[in-house]
């Protein structure tokens, strides 16, 4: 077992993960000329000078460290004269710091950073979609040195992972074990070029993760989307290691240090005794977990800096964002237990279906198989689900009608009239 470990950039987290088969830290900073993976105000603070000391600290650990290069959409940046100087300097940055790899979402980067920086191991992002042998050996002939499977869809497809590990041959196929985006997501692609955006240096656009916002709604009106997505449980490890997976990737970078070491703990034991969310949700987390390094993360001075735009939307009704981020648990901690409950130890069994029976050619509304495991295993708060299907069709309505961006004098009228009624 191999584990590739989400960095936080707390002092804390090295020493937390001694003793576990963790090979490398992934992580970039806060934002960069490109962009990446992750929108800026859900990542840690971290400066070129704090990147490099950690990039230092890892090694002195044993620990590599690979920087994502992996935005899905760079608005053809990569291919100006100003966009060439900008990879030059980062590259370039990243080899005089020691950085071991880089992950990388498009072929050109692929080709461009094999050519001019041969030293670095390089890695094809999980936003690439890779699910069959055919993208496999796509990237395996234009010098990948790893692959990250795709995140939305593919992991219960016992037969086609085994003909994608064949295909990859020498090279290495990395597997997101607790992402919990939806089955067969079919707006992974529009979601993954939004955080790119949000992730750029000097993005003038609002933060609002629009896609997260749907997923989430549609989460709770259909519970059994907790269940069809395309985690593994550490119980189920196995399986995939008698195919030949080895290389495992936890997530999130926003991730209190305690809680991240509690996942590579579970990992890395193959068992669990708790709330599965516990391993995939990647918000939420409760206060008493977070660590000094993650409080920063909800303060007032960041909320500020990424969502106090007056010009980009109109901040009356911003408000309701803030009271979804609080009921929700984005913006805010989690103060209480988690109003989603679904125990790990109760899916022992659920995997034995999709060893035997592919998904690909069957309607899951006709086969209920994950209908009727979410029925008996997912026990969601009945007050806080009314509370938050409340929540959602109003902000999500405030969002489809453009609202949410009406000047401001329309706004204090429609108040206005409203008191005077």
């Amino acid at each position: 077992m191999r584990l590739s470990v989400a960095c936080n950039f707390d002092e804390e987290l090295l020493a937390g993960l001694a003793g576990y088969p963790v090979y490398e830290l992934y992580g970039k900073l806060t934002a960069d000329y490109f962009g990446g993976g992750r929108p800026s105000f859900y990542l840690p603070e971290v400066d070129r000078a704090g990147l490099e000391r950690y990039v230092a600290r890892a090694h002195e650990h044993g620990v590599e460290f690979n920087y994502l290069l992996n935005a899905s959409a760079m608005g053809n940046a990569e291919y100006t004269r100003e966009g060439q100087a900008e990879i030059e300097d980062l590259l370039g940055w990243l080899d005089t710091i020691g950085v071991d790899s880089v992950t990388v979402a498009n072929a050109y980067f692929l080709r461009l950073v094999k050519r001019r920086y041969p030293r670095f191991k390089v890695r094809i992002s999980a936003h690439r979609f890779t699910d069959t042998p055919r993208k496999v050996r796509f990237w395996v002939d234009n010098g990948a040195d790893c692959i990250v499977v795709s995140e939305t869809n593919i992991y219960r497809e016992m037969r086609v992972m085994e003909a994608m590990q064949r295909a990859a041959g020498a090279v290495e196929l990395q597997l997101i074990v607790n992402n919990w985006c939806r089955q067969d997501c079919a707006i992974a692609g529009n979601h993954a070029v939004s955080m790119s955006a949000a992730s750029q240096a000097g993005s003038r656009g609002f933060p609002l993760d629009y896609c997260s916002l749907v997923c989430n709604d549609l989460r709770l009106r259909e519970p059994v989307n907790y269940l069809r997505a395309n985690w593994i449980r550490p119980e189920d490890l196995y399986l995939y290691e008698a195919m030949g997976y080895h290389n495992f990737k936890i997530v999130e970078r926003n991730t209190p240090t305690q809680i991240l070491c509690e996942r590579v703990a579970a990992y890395a034991g193959r068992r669990y005794e708790g709330n599965l969310l516990d391993l995939v949700q990647n918000y939420a987390y409760p206060l008493e977990k977070l660590g000094p390094k993650a409080h920063d993360a909800y303060s007032y001075r960041r909320l500020i800096k990424y969502f106090v735009k007056p010009r980009s939307v109109n901040l009356v009704k911003f408000r309701k964002v803030m009271q979804f981020g609080k009921a929700a648990g984005v913006l805010y901690p989690r103060r209480g237990p988690n109003p989603v409950q679904i125990d790990n130890r109760a899916l022992d069994g659920f995997i034995e279906r999709f060893r035997q029976t592919s998904c690909l050619d069957v309607d899951c509304e006709q086969c209920r198989y994950c209908h009727e495991w979410a029925e008996r295993v997912v026990r969601i708060d009945p007050a806080w689900r009314a509370r938050m299907s409340e929540i959602y069709a109003d902000l999500l309505d405030e969002i489809d009608s453009g609202s949410l961006w009406d000047p401001y004098l329309r706004t204090l009228g429609e108040a206005a009239r409203a008191m005077v009624s």
